[in-house]
Protein backbone atom coordinates (compact mmCIF):
# COMPACT_ATOMS: atom_id res chain seq x y z
CA UNK A 1 0.00 0.00 0.00
CA UNK A 2 0.94 3.20 -0.85
CA UNK A 3 0.67 6.46 -0.32
CA UNK A 4 -1.37 8.16 -2.94
CA UNK A 5 -0.75 12.33 -3.40
CA UNK A 6 -3.71 14.43 -2.01
CA UNK A 7 -5.23 18.24 -2.41
CA UNK A 8 -2.53 20.20 -0.12
CA UNK A 9 -4.14 22.89 2.60
CA UNK A 10 -2.89 26.21 2.15
CA UNK A 11 -0.21 27.17 4.70
CA UNK A 12 -2.80 29.45 6.37
CA UNK A 13 -5.77 26.97 6.39
CA UNK A 14 -2.81 24.04 7.41
CA UNK A 15 -1.55 26.10 10.65
CA UNK A 16 -5.41 26.47 11.50
CA UNK A 17 -6.38 22.80 10.94
CA UNK A 18 -3.57 22.14 13.21
CA UNK A 19 -4.17 24.36 15.99
CA UNK A 20 -7.53 23.41 15.89
CA UNK A 21 -7.31 19.42 16.30
CA UNK A 22 -4.68 20.21 18.88
CA UNK A 23 -7.49 22.10 20.79
CA UNK A 24 -9.97 19.69 20.18
CA UNK A 25 -7.55 17.15 21.68
CA UNK A 26 -6.84 19.44 24.81
CA UNK A 27 -10.19 19.57 25.42
CA UNK A 28 -11.55 15.52 24.51
CA UNK A 29 -8.28 14.58 26.87
CA UNK A 30 -9.46 16.54 30.06
CA UNK A 31 -12.44 14.66 29.81
CA UNK A 32 -10.52 10.97 29.53
CA UNK A 33 -8.03 12.43 32.01
CA UNK A 34 -10.99 12.97 34.41
CA UNK A 35 -13.15 9.92 33.75
CA UNK A 36 -10.35 7.19 33.86
CA UNK A 37 -9.57 8.08 37.68
CA UNK A 38 -12.85 8.91 38.54
CA UNK A 39 -14.43 5.72 37.24
CA UNK A 40 -12.07 3.24 39.41
CA UNK A 41 -12.53 5.45 42.43
CA UNK A 42 -16.33 5.78 42.05
CA UNK A 43 -15.99 1.75 41.71
CA UNK A 44 -14.29 1.56 44.87
CA UNK A 45 -15.92 3.81 46.96
CA UNK A 46 -19.36 1.81 46.03
CA UNK A 47 -17.33 -1.16 47.88
CA UNK A 48 -17.16 -2.90 44.35
CA UNK A 49 -14.10 -5.63 44.51
CA UNK A 50 -10.99 -5.83 41.57
CA UNK A 51 -12.87 -8.56 39.89
CA UNK A 52 -15.92 -6.29 39.15
CA UNK A 53 -13.78 -3.37 38.91
CA UNK A 54 -11.95 -4.75 36.02
CA UNK A 55 -15.25 -5.87 34.67
CA UNK A 56 -16.77 -1.95 34.62
CA UNK A 57 -13.59 0.03 33.14
CA UNK A 58 -13.48 -3.26 30.39
CA UNK A 59 -17.24 -2.17 29.95
CA UNK A 60 -16.15 1.27 27.76
CA UNK A 61 -14.78 -1.34 25.36
CA UNK A 62 -17.15 -4.20 24.77
CA UNK A 63 -19.96 -2.07 22.88
CA UNK A 64 -17.57 -0.10 21.30
CA UNK A 65 -15.13 -2.37 19.72
CA UNK A 66 -16.56 -2.86 16.56
CA UNK A 67 -17.88 0.98 15.92
CA UNK A 68 -14.42 1.68 15.12
CA UNK A 69 -14.69 0.10 11.48
CA UNK A 70 -18.04 2.11 10.73
CA UNK A 71 -16.03 5.23 12.37
CA UNK A 72 -13.28 4.47 9.74
CA UNK A 73 -15.42 4.07 7.16
CA UNK A 74 -17.47 7.56 7.81
CA UNK A 75 -14.42 9.19 7.93
CA UNK A 76 -12.93 8.35 4.71
CA UNK A 77 -16.59 8.72 2.99
CA UNK A 78 -17.47 11.93 4.66
CA UNK A 79 -14.58 13.22 6.55
CA UNK A 80 -13.41 12.84 10.06
CA UNK A 81 -15.04 16.18 11.55
CA UNK A 82 -18.64 14.44 11.80
CA UNK A 83 -17.05 11.33 13.67
CA UNK A 84 -15.62 14.11 15.93
CA UNK A 85 -18.39 15.66 16.77
CA UNK A 86 -20.28 12.65 17.57
CA UNK A 87 -17.69 11.15 19.68
CA UNK A 88 -17.75 14.89 21.67
CA UNK A 89 -21.77 14.48 22.28
CA UNK A 90 -21.46 10.66 22.96
CA UNK A 91 -19.04 11.78 26.25
CA UNK A 92 -21.57 14.24 27.64
CA UNK A 93 -24.44 11.55 27.29
CA UNK A 94 -22.28 9.37 29.00
CA UNK A 95 -21.69 11.33 31.97
CA UNK A 96 -25.39 11.81 32.39
CA UNK A 97 -25.76 7.97 33.61
CA UNK A 98 -23.08 8.76 36.01
CA UNK A 99 -24.75 11.41 37.49
CA UNK A 100 -28.32 9.66 37.88
CA UNK A 101 -27.10 6.77 39.58
CA UNK A 102 -24.22 4.20 41.23
CA UNK A 103 -26.09 0.93 40.35
CA UNK A 104 -23.87 -1.49 38.65
CA UNK A 105 -25.75 -1.34 35.31
CA UNK A 106 -25.94 2.50 35.25
CA UNK A 107 -22.19 2.42 36.25
CA UNK A 108 -22.19 0.12 32.91
CA UNK A 109 -24.70 2.05 30.80
CA UNK A 110 -22.23 5.38 31.42
CA UNK A 111 -18.84 3.71 30.43
CA UNK A 112 -20.87 2.32 27.11
CA UNK A 113 -21.21 5.63 25.91
CA UNK A 114 -18.17 6.39 27.07
CA UNK A 115 -16.93 3.51 24.99
CA UNK A 116 -19.02 4.91 21.73
CA UNK A 117 -17.07 8.12 22.30
CA UNK A 118 -13.31 6.76 22.41
CA UNK A 119 -13.93 4.47 19.90
CA UNK A 120 -15.19 6.95 17.47
CA UNK A 121 -12.43 9.99 18.60
CA UNK A 122 -9.57 8.27 17.74
CA UNK A 123 -10.07 7.04 14.67
CA UNK A 124 -11.18 11.05 13.71
CA UNK A 125 -8.82 12.66 15.23
CA UNK A 126 -5.92 10.29 14.16
CA UNK A 127 -7.38 9.83 10.09
CA UNK A 128 -7.35 14.03 10.08
CA UNK A 129 -3.95 14.38 11.75
CA UNK A 130 -2.35 12.48 9.60
CA UNK A 131 -4.01 14.12 6.21
CA UNK A 132 -3.37 17.58 7.11
CA UNK A 133 0.50 17.22 5.91
CA UNK A 134 1.84 13.89 5.84
CA UNK A 135 5.40 15.08 5.21
CA UNK A 136 4.83 16.38 8.70
CA UNK A 137 2.79 13.02 10.34
CA UNK A 138 5.62 12.62 13.02
CA UNK A 139 6.22 16.01 13.99
CA UNK A 140 2.05 16.47 14.04
CA UNK A 141 1.53 13.01 15.95
CA UNK A 142 3.93 13.83 18.21
CA UNK A 143 2.15 17.31 19.29
CA UNK A 144 -1.06 15.82 19.08
CA UNK A 145 -0.32 13.50 21.66
CA UNK A 146 1.45 16.37 23.39
CA UNK A 147 -1.56 18.28 23.34
CA UNK A 148 -4.21 15.89 24.33
CA UNK A 149 -1.32 14.73 26.97
CA UNK A 150 -1.66 17.93 28.42
CA UNK A 151 -5.51 17.87 28.96
CA UNK A 152 -4.96 14.50 30.05
CA UNK A 153 -2.84 16.12 32.92
CA UNK A 154 -5.39 19.23 33.98
CA UNK A 155 -8.20 16.10 34.19
CA UNK A 156 -6.08 13.70 35.98
CA UNK A 157 -4.97 16.20 38.77
CA UNK A 158 -8.42 17.92 38.93
CA UNK A 159 -10.30 14.27 39.41
CA UNK A 160 -9.50 13.62 42.74
CA UNK A 161 -9.68 17.59 43.92
CA UNK A 162 -13.22 17.66 42.47
CA UNK A 163 -14.25 14.91 43.97
CA UNK A 164 -12.42 15.74 47.40
CA UNK A 165 -14.10 19.23 46.93
CA UNK A 166 -17.16 18.67 45.63
CA UNK A 167 -18.17 15.31 45.04
CA UNK A 168 -18.54 12.49 42.21
CA UNK A 169 -22.25 13.96 41.05
CA UNK A 170 -20.54 17.24 40.46
CA UNK A 171 -17.30 15.64 39.20
CA UNK A 172 -18.97 14.02 36.60
CA UNK A 173 -21.02 16.71 35.39
CA UNK A 174 -17.96 19.30 34.89
CA UNK A 175 -16.56 16.47 32.67
CA UNK A 176 -19.72 16.63 30.58
CA UNK A 177 -19.53 20.61 30.43
CA UNK A 178 -15.96 20.23 29.11
CA UNK A 179 -17.07 17.63 27.00
CA UNK A 180 -19.58 20.10 25.57
CA UNK A 181 -17.21 22.68 25.06
CA UNK A 182 -14.72 20.78 22.88
CA UNK A 183 -17.65 19.95 20.39
CA UNK A 184 -18.59 23.55 20.13
CA UNK A 185 -14.85 25.03 19.56
CA UNK A 186 -14.37 21.72 17.23
CA UNK A 187 -16.85 22.66 14.80
CA UNK A 188 -14.43 25.66 13.52
CA UNK A 189 -12.66 22.52 12.06
CA UNK A 190 -11.87 23.31 8.45
CA UNK A 191 -12.11 20.26 5.96
CA UNK A 192 -9.66 18.45 4.04
CA UNK A 193 -9.22 17.54 0.39
CA UNK A 194 -12.23 15.16 -0.59
CA UNK A 195 -11.50 11.49 -1.55
CA UNK A 196 -10.69 11.67 -5.22
CA UNK A 197 -14.21 9.72 -5.64
CA UNK A 198 -17.31 8.87 -4.02
CA UNK A 199 -17.35 5.25 -3.68
CA UNK A 200 -20.56 4.68 -1.37
CA UNK A 201 -20.38 3.94 2.61
CA UNK A 202 -20.04 0.28 1.95
CA UNK A 203 -16.70 0.78 -0.22
CA UNK A 204 -14.43 1.52 2.86
CA UNK A 205 -15.64 -1.63 4.50
CA UNK A 206 -14.93 -3.52 1.74
CA UNK A 207 -10.41 -2.21 2.11
CA UNK A 208 -10.51 -3.86 5.68
CA UNK A 209 -9.37 -7.46 3.95
CA UNK A 210 -6.72 -5.53 2.39
CA UNK A 211 -5.60 -4.11 5.47
CA UNK A 212 -5.77 -6.45 7.70
CA UNK A 213 -3.21 -8.66 5.28
CA UNK A 214 -1.17 -5.72 4.63
CA UNK A 215 2.03 -7.10 7.25
CA UNK A 216 2.95 -3.84 8.20
CA UNK A 217 -0.35 -3.11 9.66
CA UNK A 218 0.41 -6.08 12.03
CA UNK A 219 3.18 -3.71 13.54
CA UNK A 220 0.62 -1.05 13.93
CA UNK A 221 -2.03 -3.53 15.27
CA UNK A 222 0.77 -4.82 17.88
CA UNK A 223 1.78 -1.13 19.14
CA UNK A 224 -1.89 -0.36 19.59
CA UNK A 225 -2.31 -3.57 21.60
CA UNK A 226 0.65 -2.24 23.94
CA UNK A 227 -0.32 1.14 24.29
CA UNK A 228 -3.61 0.25 24.93
CA UNK A 229 -2.31 -1.92 27.90
CA UNK A 230 -0.57 0.26 29.21
CA UNK A 231 -3.00 3.17 29.38
CA UNK A 232 -5.81 0.96 31.16
CA UNK A 233 -2.87 -0.49 33.86
CA UNK A 234 -3.75 2.74 35.54
CA UNK A 235 -7.20 2.20 36.05
CA UNK A 236 -7.24 -1.58 36.94
CA UNK A 237 -3.61 -1.66 39.18
CA UNK A 238 -2.04 1.77 39.59
CA UNK A 239 -4.93 3.36 40.86
CA UNK A 240 -6.49 0.57 43.12
CA UNK A 241 -2.95 -0.14 44.21
CA UNK A 242 -2.11 3.21 45.18
CA UNK A 243 -5.30 3.20 47.67
CA UNK A 244 -4.83 0.36 48.78
CA UNK A 245 -1.27 1.73 50.25
CA UNK A 246 -3.70 4.72 51.68
CA UNK A 247 -3.47 7.40 49.56
CA UNK A 248 -6.04 10.24 49.18
CA UNK A 249 -8.04 10.76 46.28
CA UNK A 250 -6.62 13.85 45.54
CA UNK A 251 -2.97 12.60 46.02
CA UNK A 252 -4.40 9.70 43.57
CA UNK A 253 -5.66 12.09 41.13
CA UNK A 254 -2.32 13.87 41.60
CA UNK A 255 0.38 10.54 40.49
CA UNK A 256 -1.76 10.19 37.60
CA UNK A 257 -1.17 13.55 36.72
CA UNK A 258 2.39 13.26 37.02
CA UNK A 259 2.41 9.88 34.97
CA UNK A 260 0.79 11.97 32.06
CA UNK A 261 3.18 14.88 33.05
CA UNK A 262 5.57 12.38 31.38
CA UNK A 263 3.61 11.80 28.48
CA UNK A 264 3.10 15.51 27.60
CA UNK A 265 7.40 15.55 28.03
CA UNK A 266 7.84 13.18 25.37
CA UNK A 267 5.12 14.45 22.89
CA UNK A 268 6.90 17.68 22.71
CA UNK A 269 10.14 16.37 21.90
CA UNK A 270 8.86 12.80 20.29
CA UNK A 271 9.41 14.01 16.60
CA UNK A 272 13.52 14.63 16.76
CA UNK A 273 13.58 11.41 19.52
CA UNK A 274 12.01 9.36 16.44
CA UNK A 275 14.29 10.98 14.30
CA UNK A 276 17.40 9.73 16.81
CA UNK A 277 16.57 6.54 17.69
CA UNK A 278 14.55 5.58 14.81
CA UNK A 279 10.78 3.40 14.80
CA UNK A 280 12.82 -0.10 15.94
CA UNK A 281 15.02 1.05 19.11
CA UNK A 282 11.84 3.33 20.05
CA UNK A 283 9.72 0.61 20.10
CA UNK A 284 12.44 -1.58 22.32
CA UNK A 285 12.97 0.80 24.68
CA UNK A 286 9.49 2.25 25.35
CA UNK A 287 8.58 -1.51 25.33
CA UNK A 288 11.15 -2.39 27.90
CA UNK A 289 11.07 0.53 30.29
CA UNK A 290 7.48 0.40 30.54
CA UNK A 291 7.74 -3.01 32.09
CA UNK A 292 10.86 -2.06 34.48
CA UNK A 293 8.67 0.76 35.62
CA UNK A 294 5.71 -1.73 36.27
CA UNK A 295 8.34 -4.22 38.17
CA UNK A 296 9.55 -0.74 39.90
CA UNK A 297 6.08 -0.10 41.19
CA UNK A 298 5.69 -3.06 42.94
CA UNK A 299 8.67 -1.98 45.54
CA UNK A 300 8.91 1.07 44.97
CA UNK A 301 5.12 3.11 44.90
CA UNK A 302 5.26 3.17 49.05
CA UNK A 303 7.38 6.35 49.41
CA UNK A 304 6.81 9.86 47.04
CA UNK A 305 10.81 9.56 46.93
CA UNK A 306 10.23 6.58 44.31
CA UNK A 307 7.00 6.85 43.51
CA UNK A 308 6.98 10.04 42.17
CA UNK A 309 9.90 9.40 39.32
CA UNK A 310 8.36 5.69 39.09
CA UNK A 311 4.80 7.48 37.71
CA UNK A 312 7.17 9.84 35.53
CA UNK A 313 8.97 7.37 33.81
CA UNK A 314 5.84 5.35 33.10
CA UNK A 315 4.19 7.82 31.59
CA UNK A 316 7.10 9.58 29.03
CA UNK A 317 7.84 5.84 27.70
CA UNK A 318 3.97 4.61 27.55
CA UNK A 319 3.43 8.05 25.33
CA UNK A 320 5.80 6.68 23.45
CA UNK A 321 3.95 3.40 22.33
CA UNK A 322 0.79 5.85 22.08
CA UNK A 323 2.33 7.78 19.53
CA UNK A 324 4.31 5.00 17.04
CA UNK A 325 0.64 2.88 16.51
CA UNK A 326 -0.93 5.75 14.58
CA UNK A 327 2.86 6.65 12.98
CA UNK A 328 2.52 2.60 11.80
CA UNK A 329 -0.74 3.04 10.44
CA UNK A 330 0.20 5.79 8.20
CA UNK A 331 3.01 4.41 7.31
CA UNK A 332 1.13 1.39 5.58
CA UNK A 333 -1.89 2.83 4.26
CA UNK A 334 -3.09 5.51 1.74
CA UNK A 335 -4.46 8.74 2.59
CA UNK A 336 -8.00 7.69 1.32
CA UNK A 337 -7.87 4.46 3.25
CA UNK A 338 -6.61 6.16 6.43
CA UNK A 339 -9.51 6.31 8.35
CA UNK A 340 -10.10 2.43 8.32
CA UNK A 341 -6.24 1.91 8.45
CA UNK A 342 -7.18 3.89 11.73
CA UNK A 343 -10.06 1.67 12.79
CA UNK A 344 -8.56 -1.31 11.86
CA UNK A 345 -5.12 -0.63 14.67
CA UNK A 346 -8.02 0.34 16.51
CA UNK A 347 -9.69 -2.72 16.77
CA UNK A 348 -6.37 -4.34 18.78
CA UNK A 349 -6.44 -1.17 21.50
CA UNK A 350 -9.93 -1.87 21.68
CA UNK A 351 -9.35 -5.49 22.13
CA UNK A 352 -7.06 -4.65 24.81
CA UNK A 353 -9.13 -2.55 26.35
CA UNK A 354 -11.70 -5.28 27.07
CA UNK A 355 -9.37 -8.27 27.68
CA UNK A 356 -6.67 -6.20 29.80
CA UNK A 357 -9.11 -4.86 32.64
CA UNK A 358 -10.99 -8.58 33.01
CA UNK A 359 -7.91 -10.47 33.31
CA UNK A 360 -5.77 -8.31 35.39
CA UNK A 361 -8.79 -8.06 37.46
CA UNK A 362 -9.53 -11.38 38.25
CA UNK A 363 -5.79 -11.88 38.89
CA UNK A 364 -5.54 -8.93 41.30
CA UNK A 365 -8.68 -10.35 42.85
CA UNK A 366 -7.35 -13.76 43.17
CA UNK A 367 -3.31 -13.29 44.02
CA UNK A 368 -3.14 -9.54 45.16
CA UNK A 369 -2.16 -6.24 43.13
CA UNK A 370 1.38 -6.72 43.32
CA UNK A 371 1.44 -10.36 41.72
CA UNK A 372 -0.43 -8.11 38.79
CA UNK A 373 2.03 -5.99 38.61
CA UNK A 374 5.12 -8.22 38.45
CA UNK A 375 3.13 -10.24 35.48
CA UNK A 376 2.49 -7.43 33.64
CA UNK A 377 5.80 -5.97 33.87
CA UNK A 378 7.71 -9.31 32.93
CA UNK A 379 5.38 -9.14 29.62
CA UNK A 380 6.48 -5.95 28.43
CA UNK A 381 10.19 -6.65 29.13
CA UNK A 382 9.90 -10.19 27.44
CA UNK A 383 7.86 -8.28 24.24
CA UNK A 384 10.59 -5.73 24.43
CA UNK A 385 13.35 -7.92 23.69
CA UNK A 386 11.58 -10.15 21.27
CA UNK A 387 10.75 -7.09 19.77
CA UNK A 388 13.46 -7.30 16.96
CA UNK A 389 12.23 -9.94 15.71
CA UNK A 390 8.26 -9.43 15.25
CA UNK A 391 9.45 -6.10 13.33
CA UNK A 392 11.62 -8.10 11.06
CA UNK A 393 8.32 -10.16 9.97
CA UNK A 394 6.07 -6.61 9.86
CA UNK A 395 8.30 -4.71 7.97
CA UNK A 396 11.05 -7.04 5.97
CA UNK A 397 14.43 -4.68 4.91
CA UNK A 398 13.93 -2.19 7.62
CA UNK A 399 16.46 -0.71 9.93
CA UNK A 400 18.81 -2.72 11.22
CA UNK A 401 21.05 -0.39 13.18
CA UNK A 402 20.23 2.15 15.69
CA UNK A 403 19.41 5.77 14.79
CA UNK A 404 18.73 4.19 11.16
CA UNK A 405 15.41 5.00 9.27
CA UNK A 406 13.51 2.33 7.23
Amino acid sequence: MSAQAQGQLDQRTESRAILLIYGAAFSYQITLGLIQVLVPLYALHLGYDLTTLGVIVASQAVFGLMLRLFAGAIADQFGERWVLWASFVTMVSGMVFFIASGYFWMLILGQSFVGYSRATYWTATQSYASRINPDRSGEIYGRLNGAGNAGGLIGAFLSGVLVAALGYGAAFGITGAVALAGFLGSLALPPLAMRSTRRGFRAPLGQLRGIARHRGMGLGGFASFAASTSIIMSSVLFIPYLRELGYSEPVNGGMQAVSVGGSVALGIVFGLVLARLGRRWTYIIALVMVGLTMLGMSVGAEAYLTLVPLMLLYGLFRSALGILYPIAAADHSAPDQRGMAMAYVGLYWGTAQVLVPIGFGALAGAFGLEAGFWVAGALFVAAGILFPLLYRWFVPGAERTFGERP
